[in-house]
């Protein structure tokens, strides 16, 4: 069991750091600013910190950036079902066929 853990957790600071600093802008998000909501497609510093925003916006303008359900589902995806699948696949030992 810890080695599945231990696995998860390497695998989730190898993704996260490659969604943090590589600027992928695949995790849909609604930015409200004073004067109008905007749902685009942004990247994971985006979502954390509100940096590294879309063109022609302003960070002193935004007053809150959101990930939609489709956001979230795609940041689960990526920050914990892809982890955990490759704990699963690299913690089994190649010896044991349980069946």
């Amino acid at each position: 069991m810890v080695k599945y853990i231990l696995i998860f957790l390497i695998a989730f600071g190898i993704l996260g750091s490659f969604f943090y600093f590589y600027p992928a802008e695949i995790f849909q998000a609604t930015i409200k600013g004073e004067f109008a909501e905007l749902t685009t497609d942004v990247s994971l510093r985006t979502i954390l910190f509100n940096e590294s925003l879309p063109n022609g916006l302003l960070k002193e303008n935004i007053t809150s950036v959101q990930p939609t359900v489709q956001g979230i589902l795609i940041l689960l995806i990526c920050l914990i079902a892809l982890p955990v699948m490759i704990a699963v696949r690299f913690g089994k030992d190649k010896n044991s066929n349980t069946q």
